[in-house]
């Protein structure tokens, strides 16, 4: 009987796959894991025909029973796929008449959706409709924060009096989700998604180390609340961006490409760093000119208090404090572009940056090298020297820019090429003189036409009469 229930097995078996459509090298990723589903479902229904002839029972090999939550960060349906649907059907299997078919394979397919709308209407969150009209058999944010609530112990709740609603739930976007170091992201976080009205304090955890952003919700407030808030992600690595509140939680990935960051080593005698913070731009000897941006870029690690600031502010090479801060900013590593005001005077300066705790009450700073803030550039007119080298059918021609890579363009007037240097910011802010001579073919008059600076509109026109 053994030998014929195990050849009936696998002659049943190899009628299901053979009967399965072949899966040509062009099909996608979703009808892959479609057909898989079709499959599985035509095992378990096979398993539960051998278990009735037999007399036994056929219980699945993929159950894993588990009591944590699946930490769901997105919405998921009918043809979903991921991590998170694998934690899903694991939650689910948990309970037999919830998902008696505990196929743990990754794929939202029919079965999962299934299993769904029995744990909605066994917890009284929604028991008809559809997925577009009422959520049925889908788990979005209100079903995930039931599943959350439920998972540490606490009750999950609907309309049906013995239970009570969640008090936490939201998600976050993130956009974008990779690119190259520097990489600043936006985060757009909202709370409350069960219209809970106690007072809450979500945390949104930018997943490299540096200091959380919290997302308190006063009393009273029974709506859903949204907020914005960026972040730079200096060095390259793959970052988990967690929004939490409780035993709620929803994260997403972001993966930054470039070095990776310098690796802070504790020693097991230091269970904490102490805190500390560095500038890395501007760096010292460095040229700056008013009215022109430029970045400065901070650090700050090790043991910082909760709910700390980084004020960034400009002082004289001497130790004097200059205008009002240039920022304030809760990202305890960053980098602030700074347009030098045109009312700061030429002179040597530095930059401090100081982490400040609640109250203003200073936990540790730290100094820039000292940099150079020069006048405004001034440009000079664009000089012409008839007869130049005794020639009358030569001219010379002599003009300043701000430094050697300032962009310009020199015509002469008379179809020839121009003389020309496209524009960049590589070379320090000194400015110079460029000397041309040009000979003309033959006498007449002539217009000279100079286009200066970064966009080139600074022109400049000259008139020549040759004569020969």
């Amino acid at each position: 009987m053994f030998y014929m229930r195990n050849l009936f097995r696998t002659f049943a078996l190899l009628a299901i796959l053979t009967s399965f459509p072949a899966v040509s090298s062009a099909a996608t990723a979703a009808e892959l894991a479609a057909q898989a589903e079709v499959l599985l479902q035509q095992i378990a229904a096979l398993q539960a025909q051998l278990a009735a002839q037999t007399g036994g029972t056929s219980a699945p090999s993929s159950v894993v029973a588990s009591s944590n939550c699946p930490l769901i960060g997105r919405v998921l349906k009918l043809g979903s796929g991921g991590d998170d649907v694998t934690r899903l059907q694991r939650f689910l299997a948990v309970d037999p008449s919830i998902y008696p078919e505990a196929m743990i394979t990754g794929y939202y397919g029919s079965l999962t959706e299934a299993a769904v709308k029995r744990w909605q209407t066994k917890y009284n969150i929604v028991s008809s409709g559809d997925a577009e009209s009422t959520g049925f058999g889908v788990t979005g944010p209100r079903t995930a924060a039931a599943i959350s609530l439920q998972c540490s112990g606490g009750s999950t709740g609907g309309v049906g009096g013995n239970v009570t609603s969640p008090t936490v739930g939201g998600f976050i976007q993130v956009t974008p989700v990779t690119g190259n170091a520097p990489l600043t992201v936006s985060v757009v976080a909202t709370v409350n998604t069960v219209n809970a009205c106690q007072a809450v304090t979500y945390t949104l955890d930018w997943g490299d180390g540096t200091v959380p952003q919290n997302i308190p919700v006063p009393a009273g407030n029974c709506a859903q609340l949204q907020h914005t808030y960026s972040h730079i992600y200096l060095y390259g690595g793959t970052y988990l961006v967690r929004l939490s509140a409780g035993q709620h939680s929803t994260s997403a990935t972001v993966t930054v490409s470039g070095a990776a960051g310098p690796v802070s080593i504790v020693t097991p005698s230091s269970p904490s760093l102490p805190a500390a913070i560095s500038i890395s731009a501007p760096t010292a000897g460095q040229t700056i000119q008013r009215g022109v941006a430029t970045s400065i870029s901070w650090n700050a690690s090790g043991n910082i208090p909760a709910n700390s600031q980084v004020a960034i502010d400009l002082y004289t090479s001497a130790g004097q404090k200059v205008g009002n801060p240039i920022t304030a900013t809760a990202n305890m590593v960053g980098t602030h572009s700074w347009l030098v005001p045109t009312s700061v005077a030429g002179g040597q300066y530095k930059i401090r940056a100081t982490v400040l705790a609640v109250g203003a009450q200073t936990v540790v700073s730290a100094e820039s090298g000292v940099f150079t803030i020069t006048e405004p550039f001034s440009y000079g007119p664009l000089a012409v020297t008839p007869g130049v080298s005794n020639s009358p059918l030569t001219i010379g021609v002599s003009f300043n820019i701000p430094s050697s890579c300032t962009g310009y363009t020199l015509s002469w007037g008379d179809g020839t090429t121009s003389a020309t240097q496209t524009h960049s910011t590589s070379c320090a802010q000194t400015p110079i003189t460029r000397i041309f001579t040009h000979e003309f073919a033959a006498a007449g008059s002539y217009t000279v036409t100079l286009r200066r600076g970064s966009d080139l509109s600074q022109i400049d026109t000259a008139s020549v009469v040759i004569s020969n």
